[in-house]
């Protein structure tokens, strides 16, 4: 099973649009909010693509949860924005909420910059900004098999206009 966890697009729906293109065998789609707007064309276009989406700081007005749990190939993962546990001046009220949910690992976005690490026994996995507008571009997928996951850090590749040639990052 894989999972496609994106976060901060703020506006970049080509961003979100590229990256699920770009991993089309994803079985799930983890939006971890600012930017909930980003995905109306997403369910048109991807019909099939199963999203469990939470609420950002800056999705004012959404009437998404602001985190949730999900259960894949063994592996529980709490899911947050992540503002509401003050990620950006440290990570450890996100890993006591981890902890007290039963989770084996919390999916969090918020600060813009990607993270893999695991502290007290939970794996903490921010997939960064893919907005092109915040400079960063990047996403996660989680590949599950058997209770195992493995977590990788992505830079989507902007697309160049026509006749200019390949992508390099």
């Amino acid at each position: 099973m894989k999972l496609l966890v994106v976060s901060d697009t703020h506006g970049d729906a080509e961003q979100l649009e590229h990256a699920v293109e770009k991993e089309t065998d994803a079985d799930a789609l983890i939006f971890l909010g600012d930017g909930i707007s980003d995905l109306e064309d997403l369910e048109y276009i991807y019909p099939n693509l199963k999203t469990y989406i939470v609420s950002g700081n800056c999705d004012v007005g959404s009437f998404f949860p602001v985190q949730g749990l999900a259960a894949f190939e063994g592996v529980l993962f709490f899911y947050t924005h992540g503002n509401m546990y003050d990620v950006k001046n440290g990570l450890y009220k996100i890993v006591q909420a981890a902890k007290q949910s039963g989770a084996d690992a919390v999916l969090f976005g918020h600060t813009h910059c990607p993270l893999h690490k695991e502290i007290d026994g939970i794996t903490l996995f921010n997939p960064g900004s893919l907005s092109k507008w915040c400079g960063r571009g990047t996403y996660g997928v989680i590949t599950l098999c058997n209770g195992k996951a493995e977590y990788e850090l992505r830079r989507l590749e902007a697309p160049h206009p026509a006749g200019t040639g390949s992508a390099s990052v």
